[in-house]
């Protein structure tokens, strides 16, 4: 197969995986009767937990690595870019729609292009304002008019998903910026394998951890466990692979298709489309200016 060909393929796929992680979750907790298997604590823990197991054999070549001084930058790539997002789209979910919240999480290049310039100081040009500026406006009708009425929607959960996206931005410039003479499968191994203990910890406080091993509770298992093995582990391998044979450029694009994946598995599960969703074009183009940037 091509080179073309091939990256088109796992551009797709990458966009399938990413975007159905947010219906794995959803089915993680509870089954569409509404009955709770799993708190989303629980599976935000397991699923860091789960992903660093999977991962861990790279500490074989790498460990002395947690020796220096990167130890730090790489618990808080842990922190930041897994463990805490983890638990906050999972609470989210507990109010918000699939659909919705895959939306929301568009936001991700947006305030990475933030943190770039107010926090690492990097450089900006007209271009790159405009794009926040389109990026916004769309977040905030996004948010304003969620299903077209100001009463239906909590802001709370809202404010989980817009925080878990700021992580994901600060954990982005902390590795381009501190970690950028480590590969993609290195810091990603030992930054989980950091977190772990703490996922351990989050699972064990939520009562009754031991219902896992009871068959009812099997099914909500098996799709944590694919979204850990698949959602995170396989998905970095792809998108490592994907920057390659393509460019970083390229795969970055992957993050103007997550939304529309994630919109798609909430109408097959009859969840409730807003209108209002339609802004996502609106953050889609800010996000494409931005990405005109060097």
């Amino acid at each position: 197969m091509n080179r073309p060909v091939l990256s088109w393929l796992l551009l797709a796929s990458l966009a399938f995986i990413w975007g159905s992680s947010y219906i794995l979750m959803k089915l993680g907790m509870e089954d569409a009767e509404g009955n709770l298997f799993f708190s989303p604590n629980q599976v935000g823990s397991l699923r860091v937990i789960i992903a660093g197991l999977v991962i861990s054999p790279v500490l074989i070549k790498r460990y002395k690595l947690l020796f220096t001084k990167d130890v730090i930058w790489l618990l808080c790539v842990g922190l930041l870019g897994n463990l805490i997002p983890a638990l906050l789209f999972t609470n989210a979910e507990k109010h918000l729609s699939t659909s919705y919240t895959g939306t929301l999480n568009s936001l991700v290049p947006i305030f990475s292009f933030l943190v770039a310039v107010f926090v690492f100081k990097r450089k900006v040009s007209k271009l790159g304002i405009t794009g926040v500026f389109i990026g916004f406006i769309g977040a905030i009708c996004l948010i304003m008019f969620k299903d077209g009425d100001f009463s239906s929607y909590s802001i709370g959960a809202i404010l989980m998903v817009v925080l878990a996206t700021i992580c994901y931005a600060f954990s982005l410039n902390i590795i381009r910026e501190r970690l950028h003479h480590l590969n993609s499968i290195t810091i990603t191994g030992l930054s989980l394998f950091l977190v772990i203990p703490g996922g351990i910890i989050l699972y064990l406080l939520e009562p009754n951890p031991e219902a896992v091993f009871t068959k009812s509770y099997l099914p909500a298992l098996y799709y944590i466990i694919i979204l850990a093995i698949i959602g995170t582990t396989i998905a970095l391998i792809l998108f490592n692979y994907l920057i390659k044979i393509s460019s970083a450029i390229f795969a970055s694009s992957v993050t103007y298709l997550i939304p529309f994946v994630a919109i798609g598995w909430g109408w097959i599960m009859n969840e409730k489309l807003s209108w209002s969703m339609l802004f996502i074009f609106l953050v889609i183009s800010g996000i494409y200016l931005t990405r005109k940037e060097k």
